[in-house]
């Protein structure tokens, strides 16, 4: 399959078709979860991002997945990613067609974050918190399966270095956690071909 020329049909299949992730034993991390979640944006797949608001105490400002922290009255960490989905951008759950689960990722600030993969449908209208979300994007799916778009950045924190894989679109920079979920989920569909 070329990665660059990917359907939401092909993104669906791959991602159902994926494993079941074993979301019952969350680490001692701060578990968090997000939403995942794909489109079609002027005929072509595209995968929804927001821009976290500079106000927010973690990761402000970053381009990330609508999600939060998982509560202890939430059912699963798939809820709380559908629940912080609608408090965020105003989708509510029955918009969402989640596909799949995936592996946790950790973040250098101390969070273990559970994504959740699936379609917005159609019918959902985006309405974003003013108070979380600073800006929404749709990235087309092409432009992150393009090796072209990728990055190393240099990340200090702490008295330590790292280099990590972004993605660049426009003139937007995808990092950190999120840049590492969309690796994961691009993966698993051009390897399932």
């Amino acid at each position: 399959m070329i990665a660059s020329n990917l359907t939401l049909s092909q993104l669906e299949h791959a991602l159902r078709s994926h494993p079941r992730v074993n979301d019952n034993d969350l680490s001692s991390l701060a578990p968090a979860a997000v939403a995942v979640l794909f489109n079609i944006t002027k005929g072509e797949p595209c995968l929804l991002m927001i821009k976290r608001a500079g106000t927010l105490r973690h990761h402000s400002g970053e381009w990330a997945f609508p999600g939060g922290l998982i509560e202890s009255f939430d059912e699963s960490p798939m809820h709380a990613a559908l629940r912080e989905t609608d408090e965020e951008i105003g989708v509510e759950s029955k918009h969402i067609d989640i596909w799949c689960g995936l592996a946790p990722v950790e973040t250098s600030t101390g969070f273990e974050v559970w994504p959740y993969v699936g379609r917005l449908l159609d019918s959902a209208a985006l309405i974003p918190s003013k108070a979380e979300v600073a800006d929404l994007v749709k990235v087309p799916v092409r432009v992150l399966a393009d090796e072209n778009s990728k990055r190393t950045i240099r990340l200090i924190r702490n008295g330590s270095t790292r280099n990590m894989t972004a993605y660049a679109y426009e003139d937007r920079i995808i990092w950190g956690a999120s840049a590492r979920i969309i690796s994961n989920t691009i993966d698993i569909v051009t390897k399932s071909a």
